[in-house]
């Protein structure tokens, strides 16, 4: 109704007597009818050829569906249409798959919801056959790994966070899926990667487990045997130590947590009569070595690194 009377006024302005009434009407007029045919007309779409079995239309920059070859050998309509994962239409040619979604799409009934800001869509990148990325500026938005569980030959699936969100049938499929959906804001965001933290509770938990091998307790003040306090161990910019409790103030280096914690596992009250000269230890089988022989060569090492740095 309002169309019809703006375009009685217009073409009752264009028949006007004189000639700059006139030139003002016809200006007018057309400037209506430009303006009538833009908010009619949709944009111009445009398929984009993924492979030769997988299309998708685009409106700008938007995605409106795509579409797809169904592999099942029972089916008699093989393109399909879809939108964000659902089938829409079916046909045996690709060229009505594209005429339905032209037509729908200007009558209104295949046109998504328009976000305030359209956004480009991600891109993929192929880390192995199967394996791909969906990332937007070098950034992660959604994961696709093939699943060799076979779910109704759903075996490609769309991850966020290493959470399965989506299945289809082949990774292209997915691929449109997670366009559609990051375009719309309706994808799960993927949270960036955070470096774990490889000291603190990750040192203690290495020497929990040590001590466990050797029947000892850790303790927040030290290491323990049979509620007697043995020393402490740790790590400090990489490098192991340990200090026994009854030589507080001398800290010994080591190679690693299972020499740190060994050390401490034997007992200061075992006599020493089994020590022999180091050089000669050297050469006797290490399992014929006694718990106090280990611990002299684990000194001696010590002392021979802290000369050299010296």
């Amino acid at each position: 109704m309002t169309y019809s009377t703006n375009t009685q006024q217009a073409l009752s302005n264009f028949n006007c007597n004189t000639p700059d009434e006139q030139a003002l009407a016809q200006a007018e007029l057309y400037n209506h009818l430009e303006a009538q045919a833009e908010a009619v007309a949709p944009e111009q779409l445009t398929t984009v050829e993924i492979n030769s079995y997988h299309y998708e239309v685009y409106a700008l920059k938007q995605l409106i569906a795509y579409i797809s070859y169904d592999y099942d050998e029972f089916v008699t309509q093989p393109w399909v249409v879809m939108t964000s994962g659902e089938e829409k239409f079916r046909h045996t040619t690709i060229a009505q798959c594209q005429r339905y979604i032209e037509w729908h799409y200007k009558d209104g009934t295949l046109k998504p919801a328009i976000p305030s800001e359209i956004r480009e869509v991600p891109k993929i990148s192929e880390i192995s056959f199967y394996d791909q990325e969906a990332l937007i500026d070098g950034e992660l938005v959604a994961s696709i790994s093939y699943d060799s569980d076979n779910r109704e030959d759903l075996y490609w699936r769309v991850l966020v966070n290493n959470i399965e969100i989506f299945r289809d049938t082949t990774p292209a499929r997915c691929h449109s899926y997670i366009k559609q959906q990051y375009q719309q804001g309706t994808l799960p965001v993927e949270e960036p990667f955070v470096e774990p933290c490889t000291t603190g509770n990750k040192i203690m938990a290495q020497i929990a487990n040590e001590c466990e091998k050797h029947g000892l307790e850790l303790l927040d003040d030290g290491i323990y045997r049979n509620e007697v306090k043995l020393g402490q161990a740790g790590c400090t910019e990489g490098n192991w130590w340990f200090v026994r409790a009854s030589e507080l103030q001398v800290q010994v280096t080591c190679d690693s947590v299972i020499d740190a914690v060994l050390c401490l596992s034997i007992a200061d009250t075992v006599p020493d009569a089994g020590v022999i000269d180091c050089e000669q230890l050297l050469d006797l089988p290490f399992d014929q070595l006694t718990t106090v022989q280990w611990r002299q060569l684990l000194e001696y090492k010590a002392e021979k690194e802290e000369l050299v740095a010296a």
